[in-house]
This record gives structure tokens, sequence and C-alpha cells, in this order.
């Protein structure tokens, strides 16, 4: 699957110099991705790392059964109820939820920003093309975000699925994006570092870029918006 969108990427160049606007997902693009904490959790819980993910914050695609999709969506706080439904899907495993360690390893986690794709940002910025932020968060992780990032420094538009209650990779939450950015979805690249989110982008009519590593994403980018012209001086 990521071999296809690489090999995607020259074929569709070309067409790629005319879009208006680039947007960015936060964790695994904007910042490093905060995936391996998940082993500090499913540690701290006795859980085997692959059923730990799977089971807390399930498959890509959204579920209204799933706490952790619901809080995604803002419809769930990480509260005692949260607690309560984790807790029976973590019981046939034998393992206990501990929300006063879950909650903090939300509100108070340590992300590292990537400067390479700040970089890139700033740099689409000079060259006037519209900047949007596209995140599936909790409302509790908002606050590591803006910590981490210049957020409303560097981007026009900022969209949290748990404030606009939808969630990656639905189609609906790449339209708000484009609307709330003022252009066509045609107009819009996508960057992301899941699979799904970016095939879910390209169902939505945008161009989907996969995160691949930061040097080669920011190059790719460079490329597609033809900004080299700007730096080869």
């Amino acid at each position: 699957m990521v071999e296809r969108h690489m090999k995607d990427l020259s074929s569709k160049q070309k067409t790629l110099l005319s879009k208006n606007a680039a947007i960015f997902d936060y964790g695994g693009v904007m910042s490093f991705s905060p995936l391996w904490r998940v082993q500090l959790l499913a540690d701290a819980m006795e859980v085997p790392k692959e059923i730990f993910a799977k089971i807390i914050f399930g498959g890509s695609h959204s579920d209204p059964d799933n706490p952790w999709h619901e809080a995604e969506c803002g419809r769930q706080r990480l509260d005692k109820s949260f607690a309560e439904q984790m807790q029976q899907r973590l019981t046939p495993y034998g393992a206990t939820f501990d929300l006063d360690f879950f909650l903090p390893w939300v509100a108070e986690a340590k992300n590292d920003p990537d400067p390479a794709m700040i970089g890139i940002v700033k740099e689409l910025r000079t060259a006037g093309h519209r900047l949007a932020l596209l995140t599936n968060a909790v409302q509790e992780f908002r606050p590591v975000i803006e910590k981490t990032v210049p957020i409303h420094e560097l981007f026009d538009v900022i969209v949290d699925s748990s404030e606009v209650g939808m969630r990656k990779p639905d189609k609906e939450i790449y339209d708000l994006t484009s609307q709330m950015l003022g252009v066509e979805s045609g107009q819009c690249l996508m960057i992301d570092d899941l699979v799904a989110n970016v095939e879910g982008a390209e169902k939505a009519g945008m161009q989907g870029l996969l995160f691949t590593s930061s040097d080669e994403t920011a190059t790719n980018i460079r490329k597609l918006f033809n900004l080299n012209s700007g730096r080869e001086k």
C-alpha cells in the first residue's frame, strides 16, 4: 500500500502544481510519532501492545461503540464512564484499566515537534498557499498540541475532530476542512502518516501524500508545490 502511494507521486506531480492548499496531520507529521508511548501504556496495564492498541484505540475507521473514537469526536470525556467502558473491553484479558495512569498519559504527553515539517509549512505560507491542521484528537490532548507546535501562527485553519464531531478517515471531515480553507477539495493536498487517512482524503477528492520520513516528505512537498525554484538561487 505504501509503495502504491509512492509510485503514484511522480505521475501526479504536474497536477499537484496547481494545488492551492496543504493540509497536515499532527501526530506523526507535525510532531514525531507518539505511537512508541503506547508500549508504556500497555506495559502499565499488563496487556501486549498489539492487543492493547486494538482494544483501546480501535481501527482507523470510525466505530461508535469505541469510547476512544467517541472521545475523538467530542462525545465522550476521559472520565469515569470512559474508564468503565474500557474496563469492559480489558476484562476478558485479565487486565485492569487505570484511569489515573491513562489520563496524564494523554493530557501531559511529551511530544517533540518535527523541525522539517514546521519548516515546510513556513515555506508554503511564504509562497501564499492556504494551510490547515487536521487532527484526530481528544479534548484533553489539545493543550499538548498547542504547547508542541505553534499551530495558530502556522495554519489558517485548525480542524480538531473533538471540536467538529467527526474524525478521519470519514469523508465529511475532509469536506469540512476544504470548505473552511475556502478551496475546492481537488485543490488540496493532505499529508498524513496513516494509509487509511490518506485514502480517505483521496476518496473525498483531495490528493493524498503518505508521510514516510521528515526529509523525504518535505522534499516531495517542495516538488509538488514547485517550491524548489525559490531555493535554487
